[in-house]
């Protein structure tokens, strides 16, 4: 009796990991949503900084091109590449804004992760603390950057770190008519 009902219970396993893989796979292969591109409208949204302000994309978006640099505490590329954002930033940014928009970390975190860097950030932390953002724009490996022009339009999205001539191709792209 006991080595049939560990058959059952094998075979049982077996099939609910064969029916949740189709269902995973069915839902992935039909759903219509795909990760924002090059051409696409950007997705506005509303979130709150850091310093406790609200920022949202699309009143910044009005007067400048945005590059928004999704980043976590966790990720070495992205603490790579905050610095040189960061210098670059305050070489001259009228023209477009950096939004570092960090994944769904705690203020504590994020905070540490701060102070462990040489100099203070000088760009907007936005906190999408429930991934709505994340999410809307379909980033996966993080650092992922994304940037939109004065028009709206996803000009130039890169999933890896930035360089420097990266950052200022993403500045050019933003600002570019």
């Amino acid at each position: 009796m006991k080595k049939q009902t560990r058959n059952i219970l094998r075979i049982s396993i077996i099939l609910s990991i064969v029916i949740l893989l189709g269902v995973t796979l069915w839902f992935n292969l039909t759903s219509d949503s795909q990760a924002v591109q090059v051409g696409d409208e950007a997705v506005d949204f509303q979130l709150e900084t850091l310093d406790g302000e609200q920022i949202q994309l699309s009143e910044i978006n009005q007067e400048k091109g945005v590059i928004l640099n999704f980043w976590g505490t966790w990720c070495e590329p992205c603490r790579e590449e905050m610095p040189d954002m960061n210098e670059i930033y305050n070489e001259g940014n009228e023209d477009y804004e950096i939004v570092a928009v960090n994944v769904s970390e705690g203020n504590q975190q994020i905070n540490q992760f701060l102070s462990s860097l040489d100099e203070n950030l000088s760009f907007p932390i936005a906190l999408d603390s429930n991934r709505d953002v994340t999410k809307a724009y379909q980033v996966s490996p993080l650092p992922t950057t994304i940037a939109i022009d004065k028009n709206g339009i996803v000009v130039e999205k890169q999933e890896y770190q930035l360089t420097t001539d990266d950052i200022y191709s993403f500045i050019e792209q933003s600002t570019s008519e």
